[in-house]
């Protein structure tokens, strides 16, 4: 079972890695630029995707602050206005996301809030089927980060163009030219 614990343990491996093999990164970075998956955003973009299914408030990570109906919302839960790293006049970040807050104001990361789907689907698995798939009209196998990988000009040359550090393929990934990997 995928667990956060689990998720952390892994992310600090991959971590200990990056600082072992920064070739094979450096090597993984200039294969999609090669690409040229990035062109609309510079030629050292590199999209990395972390979907961690279940567990995070997204109203407590990104904050909506300076606003009455959080506080009246969430009057035990909801974090402290003093606490809030400040993004905007409105919304910061949880007190622990210093980095990410730095990374923000450098610009090296964007927030999206809101995403969403039309007339959502109350179950989670179809839910979880529709996020990953990018189809909530019917049922599509194939997930939307597959399907982009396979529209790009990636180099055939590099077997670690994507990767997915979980127990089993991630949904995202399923579709023609995936080639799951066995730990």
């Amino acid at each position: 079972m995928l667990t956060r614990r689990w998720f952390i343990q892994r992310a600090g491996l991959a971590a200990t890695a990056a600082t072992a093999a920064p070739s094979f990164f450096a090597r993984a970075a200039q294969a999609a630029m090669a690409g040229q998956n990035a062109v609309g955003y510079g030629d050292d973009t590199i999209l990395v995707v972390v979907q961690m299914s279940g567990g995070n408030d997204g109203l407590n990570t990104v904050v909506p602050y300076g606003l009455d109906g959080y506080r009246q919302a969430r009057p035990n839960l909801g974090v402290k206005e003093s606490d809030v790293l400040p993004l905007t006049d409105t919304v910061g970040l949880h007190p622990q996301m210093e980095k990410i807050r730095d990374l923000y104001q450098a610009g090296h990361v964007a927030i999206v809030q809101g995403a969403g789907y039309p007339n959502p689907n109350l179950s989670h698995f179809r839910a979880m089927e529709i996020w990953q798939t990018a189809v909530p009209e019917n049922y599509d196998p194939s997930g939307w980060l597959a399907d982009y990988l396979a529209s790009t000009n990636a180099d055939d040359n590099n077997p670690m163009y994507a990767a997915s550090v979980t127990d089993g393929l991630s949904r995202a990934l399923y579709g023609n030219g995936s080639a799951p990997c066995r730990r």
